[in-house]
């Protein structure tokens, strides 16, 4: 079977491995010359099934394919409706994913945590489960999912949504439930407004069950948009995590269960035992130093944590450099003031950007720019009796430096 891929970001190299994993010869291609092919680079794939094309799409090969993945950001595309009319996309021929209860989870923040959440109590009743979707979330993405749905027997699939690939989502899957987490600020430059990014979360739960954040002012404003909806506030019972915020997440989960069938009293033994999930926020006792480490990748995020309690250290990974949007957690970093402020390279190395923002706005604490993990590191090991914070953006560092003080910890 052949089989093409239309766009290279995350979710495109995502969909190039699992499809090259299966063995299908496949044709990826994607119009940007300086395109970031990480994720495939990383993988030990075989080469001769691919036909990589970088700074074009060949129309020919694409249209004459068995079937075609497309990159979720170019679904409204005119490329994308060309490969729809065709009938060869993806999800319009491989269609057994259809057929399983489909719950999905989106939103600003929260996402992950209520997805496992939701997963981790589903399995404890016995359920086959599968879960995924989200490939900048930390999973292999919506065609993984999407395949291996097709090749295996579920009961249930629960979908990790990125707030943009709400239409996306809407199309590839017959979503039968979703859980709204909150509507926060980020991804602006796509959104272009909090009111449009509302609108556009009140589309994506027409017709289905919707389980809503009741603290959510912008939640409440599109309640009426669904076929039914539960709202959900705190959870109330033992919860082995970090955060009120995590509150909110198991109570989403449970009420989520309980629609599903649950009994309320094998949901609570369930997220009794439930831990955080790896990348999201965790407490440590580390050196005599109180840490929590969690990505916080946009200001809501942030300030939920840091809100929490007062931290004297903060350490806080950069965004990409398009990504402006995301400076405002500079803004409220400069209103909260630490006695220090730690900047390192989080997922693009624009420290300099920072420092040059944090000087323009005033800001008069102690900040210091650390380049590698080993200098966090031994910087953390001066300290005795802080408050620190890790996070901002760069998942995959915040989550090394996590671990290795795990690792110490117990070790010492």
């Amino acid at each position: 079977m052949k089989v093409s891929v239309v766009g290279l970001g995350v979710e495109g190299q995502k969909a190039t491995i699992s499809l090259l994993k299966r063995g299908y010869d496949v044709y990826s291609s994607d119009i940007n010359r300086n395109i970031n092919l990480s994720l495939l680079e990383k993988e030990p794939l075989n080469t001769q099934k691919l036909d990589l094309e970088i700074g074009s799409h060949n129309l020919d090969k694409i249209y004459k394919s068995d079937l075609v993945s497309v990159s979720p950001s170019l679904f409204k595309k005119e490329i994308c409706k060309n490969i729809i009319e065709r009938e060869i996309f993806i999800s319009d021929i491989l269609t057994k994913h259809k057929q399983i209860k489909t719950i999905a989870v989106t939103g600003t923040n929260g996402k992950t945590t209520t997805t496992h959440m939701i997963y981790h109590i589903l399995k404890n009743e016995g359920y086959k489960v599968a879960i995924g979707g989200n490939g900048g979330g930390g999973f292999s993405g919506y065609n993984e999912l999407l395949l291996d749905t097709n090749e295996n027997e579920y009961d249930y699939m629960i979908i990790e949504v990125c707030d943009m690939t709400l239409d996306f989502c809407n199309y590839v899957f017959d979503i039968d439930m979703v859980v709204v987490t909150n509507i926060g600020y980020d991804h602006m430059d796509v959104h272009k407004s909090i009111e449009h990014y509302t609108e556009e979360v009140g589309c994506f739960i027409e017709n289905k069950v919707a389980i809503l954040n009741y603290n959510d002012k912008n939640l409440q404003k599109i309640k009426n948009e669904s076929r039914e909806t539960y709202f959900f506030n705190t959870y109330k019972h033992e919860l082995n995590l970090f955060g009120k915020f995590n509150l909110q997440n198991a109570e989403a989960a449970r009420i989520t269960c309980n629609k599903l069938g649950v009994l309320d009293e094998n949901i609570i033994n369930s997220l009794k035992t439930f831990e955080s999930v790896e990348g999201r926020t965790i407490k440590i006792n580390y050196n005599d130093n109180e840490i929590v480490s969690g990505k916080t990748d946009n200001v809501d995020a942030l300030k939920a944590v840091l809100e929490e309690e007062r931290f004297d250290i903060l350490i806080i990974g950069t965004p990409r450099k398009y990504e402006t949007c995301r400076y405002n957690i500079l803004d409220y970093i400069n209103n909260y003031k630490p006695d220090t402020l730690i900047i390192f390279p989080g997922l693009e190395d624009i420290t300099y950007d920072y420092v040059q923002y944090l000087n323009n706005i005033g800001y008069t604490k102690d900040m210091i720019v650390l380049k590698n993990i080993d200098d966090i590191l031994n910087f953390i090991n001066t300290k005795k009796g802080y408050k620190i914070f890790v996070g901002g953006n760069g998942q995959e560092k915040i989550t090394q430096i996590t671990n290795i003080l795990k690792e110490e910890k117990t070790f010492h």
